[in-house]
């Protein structure tokens, strides 16, 4: 091979890794970062964002938000109340999924009544 030749094929390979770490550094680009996720909330919600962590939902990486509603007069003025955003698209994260059976609750919030007494269940009304 010539020097021009060699020239040429060193230019073809270094554009491909060029383009190829471009494609590859896109996906990195493409989370949104705490502030981010702290910008929208604020913004789409009228809420206080009392703070921004990481964290796992359903085996995706998500931000948990924790948000304050502005005081006023009504029932629910600082009411506090944690989102989950996602981190690669920034879309809320529904609190419900749905299973098999339904619904599913996020956290301990189960209103399974099975593990109680028969007594208790009977003690006050469920709804």
């Amino acid at each position: 091979m010539t020097g021009d030749r060699v020239g040429r094929k060193v230019a073809q390979a270094l554009a491909a890794a060029l383009l190829a770490g471009l494609v590859v550094s896109g996906n990195a680009v493409a989370q949104v970062t705490d502030q981010e996720a702290k910008r929208q909330i604020e913004e789409s919600y009228d809420v206080e964002v009392l703070g921004v962590r990481e964290g796992e939902i359903d085996g995706r990486a998500v931000w948990l938000v924790t948000v304050m509603l502005p005081p006023g007069d009504y029932n629910t003025a600082f009411m506090v109340s944690n989102l989950a955003i996602d981190r690669q698209t920034g879309d809320l994260v529904p609190s419900f999924r749905h299973r098999e059976s339904g619904y599913d609750l996020p956290g301990g919030l189960r209103s399974d009544k099975s593990g109680l007494r028969p007594d208790a269940v009977r003690s006050r009304p469920w709804r």
